[in-house]
């Protein structure tokens, strides 16, 4: 006689984890946040690892040596507050020779990914039940293949990767009071450097009974807040074009997000995917991105309730932020007339929420008697894995770039500087404009 099954809620509540469970957790947490940073750190390659990115370079160096460490924190740019890109940058100009400027803050920022890594390995533990899958979950904003195209590596997109942990933190029910304080503090990093994270606040009403969730939201809130009144007293600089002008309308989107967000799920190399549709019609991407949605549709009939309030928001969140991002941006992008445009950061970031949400369906899958479902869910496994192996590293924007390496630039300019110990040394970023140089004074040269 077999038992009797848990019911939903209390399928997600129980069992506490015991002293096992504790130990394979905190253990994996740390193989997890070693594997991403030391896998993303490859996958940039040696070029991109050498040159510093566009604010990492004109906007958050030279305002923190501009300002100082303390005032450049909470210091708004574009109308946004950018605290964990900013702490990055102050710790590397405080404890490293700035030679290695580009070097430190990429490994830095791969680092944070693999603390993202780390957390939502331990937050999706009442929701993910395969440990194999949990750590491919957690794996994932460091195997997705668009990753290291634009937004690893660099401070300027470490947002991309908080906005990908937000969901976890508002889903988790804390146990204790410790885990509320920590949920707490990464509440507040998160939404003091991503406006968009608010969106996800709303997943607290899963468990608003619950005192101890209570301070996250709190946090989230009082961040989106402070979010909200930046953007209010410290406006946008660039000008916002209309959106029929700008963009086409919602089936030139639709035709982006297929052919960049969810094509670049599988092939980092886009513009191979636009040369596809030129050749053979708008059906190679279109019939895909049905189909993956029509699997996550899938997943969420026959998930538990847990697992719908991950799915809808994993699903549902690539989608806004595409919408959202060129609705907001002033991007002219027309995919319908140009398919072969180039990546944008915002399919990668919306293509790690659908990774996830493939992983949670596979999840989901496996768990069901019978055959079909078990033999769908490690298909998505297996096309998870496949993507990752074969975008291990694929070409960067920094790939392309025209300027020096950064510690070849601060060598050259070491000489001068010797010379004139008050002047300043002029140090290019990629991409290339002037607008991301860094003003770097000759005392920081000369001393290494």
């Amino acid at each position: 006689m077999t038992a009797p099954a848990l019911t939903t809620s209390a399928r997600h509540e129980a069992p506490r984890p015991g002293r096992r469970d504790v130990l394979v957790t905190a253990v994996g947490a740390v193989v997890i946040a070693v594997l991403s940073t030391v896998l993303l750190w490859f996958r940039l390659g040696p070029t991109t690892r050498g040159l510093a990115w566009a604010e990492d370079s004109g906007k958050f160096l030279n305002e923190r040596l501009q300002l100082g460490a303390v005032p450049t924190l909470l210091h708004p740019y574009e109308g946004y507050l950018h605290l964990v890109p900013r702490v990055v940058v102050d710790l590397a100009v405080q404890f490293f020779p700035i030679e290695s400027y580009a070097v430190v803050v990429g490994g830095m920022s791969c680092a944070v990914v693999g603390l993202v890594g780390a957390a939502v390995f331990v937050l999706a533990r009442g929701t993910v039940r395969r440990l194999p899958l949990r750590v491919l979950l957690a794996l994932v904003p460091a195997i997705t293949p668009l990753v290291p195209v634009e937004i690893a590596g660099n401070t300027a997109n470490l947002h991309w990767f908080l906005l990908f942990l937000a969901p976890w933190v508002f889903l988790y029910k804390p146990r204790s009071w410790w885990s509320s304080a920590v949920l707490t503090v990464i509440a507040l990093a998160i939404t003091l450097t991503e406006i968009q994270a608010a969106v996800f606040l709303p997943l607290f009403l899963r468990h608003v009974r619950s005192l101890r969730s209570v301070p996250p939201v709190v946090a989230g809130v009082l961040g989106a807040g402070a979010q909200v009144l930046t953007t209010l007293l410290f406006p946008r600089t660039e000008p916002v074009l209309p959106a029929p002008r700008q963009i086409g309308g919602p089936l030139d989107l639709l035709a982006g997000f297929s052919s960049q967000t969810v094509a670049g799920s599988w092939d980092a190399t886009v513009k191979n995917v636009g040369i596809a549709v030129e050749a053979h019609g708008w059906w190679v991407v279109a019939v895909p991105a049905v189909l993956v949605y029509a699997v996550l549709v899938l997943a969420v009939v026959r998930a538990t309730r847990g697992e719908r309030w991950v799915l809808v928001a994993l699903g549902a969140a690539p989608l806004v932020v595409w919408f959202a991002a060129f609705t907001v941006n002033t991007v002219v992008s027309n995919w319908l007339t140009l398919p072969t445009l180039p990546p944008y950061r915002y399919a990668a970031a919306g293509s790690m929420f659908l990774v996830a949400a493939t992983v949670v369906a596979a999840d989901a899958f496996t768990a069901r008697r019978g055959v079909v479902l078990p033999v769908l869910g490690w298909f998505l496994v297996l096309v998870v894995v496949a993507a990752a192996v074969l975008n291990l590293q694929p070409q960067t924007r920094r790939d392309f770039a025209t300027v020096p390496a950064w510690s070849t630039q601060v060598q050259d300019f070491r000489p001068a500087c010797v010379e004139d110990p008050g002047g300043v040394a002029k140090i290019r970023a990629a991409p290339g404009q002037p607008k991301w140089d860094a003003l770097v004074p000759c005392r920081l040269v000369i001393a290494g």
